[in-house]
């Protein structure tokens, strides 16, 4: 029993047919479904995920010539709640995402900042990638001028190649730096506090860098591993092997061994990838050579200039 198929449900069978009866004239130029914060727009809700902010709930989409009708629109959901309560009705928690009425423009503008997407590379740099990938999850369940789907599409086309090669560039030094090189170092030193520190961060850096290769936006840390374990390049045989990484506890030999194996296991299957992808050609096994190689191949002179190792 997931959220998303509750409110789906809901939606088709209870609400719409009451909207259509009650707005005849606005359901043509109306979009309505569940999407953004939330586990169930990414359809990883579970028993543990019903304490809070979970259950039946849609959003309302209308054009910029029918904002007039968000008032009238959002009091009549909220009687048809009243009066049509869902088996699982929705609760909210005090930082809970408000889901109700607005139009397309301003439900992009409140998650990304821009109604129509991002523009500019300036425009695209300000926005957090968990916010991008909100925009882009859940169910649309109907929308019948397609104006919200429009700006959909457009954002699942990704970040401008050049924006995306300046990232995969940055980590491949960051996944150098962490795994390749710093690991053995520190435990070498017996630095136990900072080994741990940079396994964690290699294994950000690695969940990224899996998002940045199937070109799909990375949501919240807490989801991020999950999602990427079903993405189609890299994503089962990574996450196998970072989670033999993080069930690998112990600080000994034996342990610092297994480590060392699984990081570099990681990084050949990057560097095949990488290689598939036509981002570089080098046979080199470590990934600073590569994170070079793809810095120049970004032809924007913004980017192209900026450090390497420069995250952005």
């Amino acid at each position: 029993m997931h959220g998303m198929q509750l409110s789906r449900d809901y939606f088709m069978k209870v609400a719409y047919p009451l909207l259509q009866k009650e707005f005849p004239d606005l359901c043509p130029g109306i979009a309505a479904g569940l999407v953004g914060n939330g586990s169930e727009c990414f359809g990883y809700d579970d028993e543990l995920s019903r304490d809070h902010d979970w259950g039946v709930d849609f959003f309302i989409w209308l054009t910029e010539g029918d904002a007039g009708m968000i008032k009238p629109l959002q009091e009549w959901k909220s009687k048809l709640l009243d009066e049509n309560p869902p088996e699982f009705m929705r609760t909210r928690s005090d930082y809970g995402a408000r889901i109700g009425v607005l139009t397309c423009g301003d439900f992009y503008a409140s998650l990304i900042g821009a109604r129509e997407g991002p523009q500019t590379l300036q425009e695209w740099l300000r926005v957090p990638e968990e916010n991008l990938a909100m925009t882009v999850n859940g169910e649309i369940f109907v929308d019948n001028l397609g104006e919200f789907t429009k700006t959909r599409k457009y954002l699942l086309d990704y970040y401008p190649e050049d924006l995306r090669r300046k990232r995969i560039a940055a980590k491949c030094m960051a996944i150098a730096q962490t795994g390749q090189y710093n690991f053995e170092r520190t435990a070498k030193r017996e630095d136990w506090v900072t080994l741990r520190t940079i396994l964690s961060r290699f294994t950000d850096n690695v969940i990224a860098m899996v998002f940045y290769l199937n070109k799909t936006y990375r949501p919240y840390y807490k989801l991020a591993y999950r999602v990427m374990s079903s993405l189609p390049v890299l994503g089962d045989e990574v996450s196998q092997l970072l989670l033999a990484l993080a069930e690998t506890i112990g600080l000994d030999e034996i342990s610092q061994g297994k480590h060392k194996k699984y990081i570099s296991l990681i990084c050949e299957l990057i560097v095949t990838e990488l290689k598939n992808q036509n981002l570089c050609s080098s046979d080199d096994w470590f990934l600073t050579t590569h994170g070079e190689e793809v810095q120049s191949t970004i032809t924007d002179s913004f980017l192209k200039n900026l450090p390497t190792q420069y995250e952005i």
